[in-house]
């Protein structure tokens, strides 16, 4: 019987490595392809077949629920902040199930945003209400929760994650720190948790700040974000939007390879304001802020870009910064992993207004498209990719 259990354990071994090796291979080889992405405008033609029989208005409530997870086969989870759920969907669209609660007890979720698939079994949320990570099996079974940073404070600010593999997890946390009493200074920082040990190992920290005003007119767009996302095995990439480096780490905190994008800030205007406020369209807004314009302070510059992401194949799409040219258009960029321009992409949204993020899966682009003539909304698939 022991020499039987061996030799399945050695078959077993086997198994993985190949597994392995070949998951590697998979993503060598989806790297080295040509793009899918052809430079020039897109049209926005949704799918007439995805999501017919779903109520998207009924399970997001605004289309600041941006968050989306897929699994190989195209079913995907999305995470509904104002009702602290997560909803399983089909490849189709179809509604599957939908599971947690608002609260803070053990399943619970208290505004839960990010969201991954870890080791192809675990789903990873995070828990931003409560502080914490709360893991679920596929199918929307509680698991546990997991806290940061225990024994040394209190829990910390979470804004997003990544799933690694081997029980890792990559987390960016928020921090407010001292600075100087006329700007608002804070420090996001990347931290692998190895959900095995309970460890936290940190990788690398981005410290910004924004002016401090009498009256604080906030345009959380113009603050720089950390972005977090798989790149292949055991490969993370982490991108700061106040700085062009794209940068690739391993699970063990190890710094692979960057390159810096070739992006240029845009120096912000009070015309600006006008327009990312609204104001233009809002006479109460724009009275508002000229009566108070001695009183409002902004930061100097835009991000670098306003999203960034990893699609299916490896490739890093960054959005451009439409604001900057006083737009709502969306336009992106896709580079290969060693910083080579793919594509130039803009969307012609015919009668919507798409938001961001837009989530790709193989050749389809998943996004919320807002009517411009009724202003409604609909979680949308099409295609994007040749």
């Amino acid at each position: 019987m022991k020499r039987i259990l061996a030799k399945a354990e050695v078959n077993m071994r086997k198994v993985v490595v190949c597994l392995a090796a070949l998951s590697a291979l998979g993503w060598a080889a989806q790297t080295g392809l040509p793009t899918a992405y052809k430079s020039g405008t897109v049209e926005i033609v949704p799918d007439p077949s995805f999501g017919t029989k779903t109520e998207w208005d009924i399970l997001f409530k605004t289309s600041t629920d941006k968050w989306t997870a897929f699994l190989p086969d195209g079913t995907f989870f999305r995470t509904a902040a104002a009702d602290g759920k997560v909803h399983k969907f089909d490849p189709g669209g179809t509604l599957l199930k939908s599971f947690g609660q608002k609260g803070q007890g053990p399943g619970d979720l208290q505004i839960p945003g990010a969201l991954d698939v870890l080791d192809g079994r675990t789903l990873v949320v995070n828990d931003a209400g409560n502080r914490r990570l709360s893991l679920f099996d596929l199918e929307g079974n509680f698991l546990k929760t997991v806290n940061l940073g225990e024994g040394s404070g209190p829990p910390l600010s979470l804004l997003s994650l990544a799933a690694l593999g081997d029980d890792k997890v990559a987390v960016a946390t928020h921090e407010s720190r001292t600075g100087p009493p006329t700007t608002i200074a804070a420090r996001d920082r990347i931290l692998i948790k190895d959900l095995a040990t309970g460890q936290d190992a940190e990788l690398t920290a981005f410290d910004w700040e924004r002016p401090r005003s009498k009256f604080m007119v906030r345009v959380i767009a113009w603050e720089p974000a950390v972005y977090l996302a798989k790149a292949g095995p055991d490969r993370l990439l982490i991108a700061f939007s106040g700085d062009p480096e794209v940068a690739f780490y391993s699970s063990a905190g190890k710094k692979a390879s960057s390159f810096k994008l070739d992006v240029e800030r845009t120096k912000i205007t009070w015309k600006h304001l006008e327009f990312a406020m609204g104001a233009d369209k809002d006479p109460k807004g724009m009275q508002f802020l000229n009566q108070n314009k001695a009183d409002i302070e902004f930061p100097e510059y835009l991000p670098y870009y306003s999203h960034l992401a990893v699609d299916g194949e490896g490739r890093i799409i960054v959005y451009d910064y439409s604001q900057a040219n006083f737009s709502r258009d969306v336009s992106f960029k896709a580079y290969s992993q060693d910083g080579k321009l793919l594509a130039s992409v803009k969307l012609d949204p015919g009668g919507y207004e798409p938001t961001q993020p837009i989530h790709f899966w193989r050749n389809f682009a998943y996004a919320y498209l807002v009517k411009k003539d009724d202003g409604s909304f609909v979680y949308a698939r099409f295609k994007i990719g040749s």
